[in-house]
């Protein structure tokens, strides 16, 4: 006799295949983006393992797919940044206190790490990381503040050699347009954020975390795809998670981690050099007891 198990899968089951938390898959059914069926006599609910199968599929497509053509990655400027607000107010329809003038003093102080994907020379998707101080940024992460009020002042800067603390302030697409092209776009922003993040390692710079947060089905699977673990407990329907850079197996972090490693060897080969030649130094130019002496007593 068939069992249920043989077509569906548990809610645990569903977790475990997608590499999701149980609020996000309830997330994902309350948008209707995955379908929950409870039996009659049953208190829990399963889910049709074809469904949840192609759901899965599309995920990993569009994580590998080919970069659609004619786009480019640029690194932000003030300019964009009155295009980057309008955008963000369509994608997430929720800016807060955001404003460009924010944007604009937060690109002032650390002009690294923000990225935006052009089509046509038109914004169509960005992904910003903003280093921010330990402080102000656990303060924004507890509920206490709004991003927007994050001041100039609390931003960070990239420094050789110097661990640093980052959020995502956010990752956006264009909204109108259609669900395979703005998947492409989003793909085509991870892969060349991934290299970005490579020449960000290549000059010493240490993210030791990264967060961020979400209250949106595609913002919540984007970062536990990526990688990020659910943070603390939500803020209203908003959910937050933290990504620990040393102890990730994030793909998204294999360059960066690449670039990272080979700045620490270079340091480490131009310390030992500078030892050496120190003490070639040292060797060149001995004093003798005699010489020593013959200068005390002038």
């Amino acid at each position: 006799m068939p069992q249920l198990s043989d077509r569906y899968y548990s809610g645990r089951e569903v977790q475990r295949k997608l590499g999701i938390t149980e609020p996000a898959l309830r997330n994902l059914v309350n948008q209707r983006r995955i379908r929950k069926v409870t039996p009659p006599g049953r208190q829990y609910g399963i889910y049709l393992k074809e469904e949840i199968d192609t759901f899965a599929e599309k995920w990993l497509a569009f994580l590998t797919a080919k970069e659609p053509p004619k786009t480019t990655l640029e690194p932000a400027t003030t300019e964009d940044m009155e295009a980057e607000q309008e955008l963000a107010k369509r994608a997430i329809r929720s800016p807060g206190l955001m404003t460009t003038e924010i944007r604009k003093a937060w690109l002032t102080k650390n002009p690294e790490g923000h990225y935006l994907l052009k089509h046509n020379n038109k914004l169509v998707a960005y992904l910003w990381l903003l280093p921010v101080k330990h402080e102000r940024l656990m303060e924004f992460m507890d509920g206490k503040i709004r991003g927007g009020e994050i001041r100039a002042e609390d931003v960070d800067a990239f420094e050789p050699g110097k661990p640093v603390e980052c959020f995502v302030v956010g990752l956006a697409s264009e909204p109108d347009v259609g669900e395979t092209t703005r998947m492409h776009y989003v793909q085509h922003l991870v892969r060349g954020v991934m290299k970005e993040l490579e020449k960000l390692g290549r000059k010493g710079y240490i993210i030791t975390k990264i967060y961020a947060t979400s209250d949106t089905p595609t913002g919540i699977a984007t970062a536990i795809h990526i990688g990020m673990e659910e943070y603390g407990e939500k803020i209203g329907k908003r959910l937050k998670f933290v990504l620990d850079v040393e102890k990730s197996t994030s793909f998204l972090l294999d360059d960066y981690k690449q670039g990272l490693a080979e700045w620490r060897k270079e340091q480490k080969k131009q310390a030992t050099s500078k030892k050496k030649s120190n003490k070639n130094n040292t060797a060149s130019s001995p004093v003798s007891e005699r010489e020593a002496a013959s200068k005390s007593s002038v």
